[in-house]
């Protein structure tokens, strides 16, 4: 069995450490409104999908300015797990997007429980090329305790299970949310994702 050389592992390490740093500092300039700080994690033609929107960094980013004006919301990030392959690597981030304001007139919370699957090729350096929510499920809470808050069933009707509250709160501001996303109601569809993300870099998923 082949093992590693000492060099081959510290550059592996390196590696490793500069990719957490593209991904800690991506959702930072997002959440504190850095805009052309975010553009320098992504390669040019990077693309990126979420809930609300689907298409290339830049238009991400100029959409992001406006939400962030009406609609703010946080990013908390869990350990990623990372994997390289020489110039290319996957990253996936377990992540909660934290939102408050108000759902049919109660001021709330609505917690987001996704994660995030990032291709990162470097060319010099370490950058993003493409970035992929996987929706796991979502919560809602008043703001005050004991505060009555009933969503009547009929405003969910169609709504994926897997991110159906986050879809009512951002349909509810005017923002497009698409039902065709990933989604852990839809396994085979993940499962997919995973193959051709980590395939795209030479890893196994087995």
């Amino acid at each position: 069995m082949s093992r590693d050389t000492p060099l081959e592992t510290e550059a592996a390490a390196s590696a490793t450490a500069r990719i957490l740093q593209v991904i800690t500092g991506e959702r930072q300039a997002r959440d504190r409104g850095w805009w052309n700080q975010l553009s320098e994690y992504y390669h040019p033609e990077a693309r990126i999908q979420t809930s609300w929107f689907s298409g290339s960094i830049a238009e991400y980013i100029d959409a992001s300015k406006r939400m962030a004006v009406s609609d703010p919301a946080g990013h908390r990030l869990g350990q990623p797990a990372i994997r390289v392959n020489g110039d290319r690597a996957v990253a996936e981030v377990p992540m909660t997007i934290e939102f408050r304001g108000e759902v049919l007139g109660i001021e709330a919370d609505l917690t987001v429980y996704i994660r995030f699957l990032h291709r990162i090729e470097r060319r010099n350096e370490w950058r993003l090329l493409s970035s992929v929510a996987i929706f796991e499920r979502d919560t809602i809470t008043p703001a005050v305790p004991g505060t009555p808050l009933t969503i009547p069933s009929g405003r969910l009707a169609g709504l994926r299970s897997s991110y159906r509250l986050l879809t009512l709160w951002l349909t509810e501001r005017g923002h497009a949310v698409s039902q065709d996303r990933y989604g852990l109601d839809r396994p085979e569809q993940v499962q997919r994702l995973y193959e051709d993300e980590y395939g795209w870099a030479d890893l196994a998923t087995d």
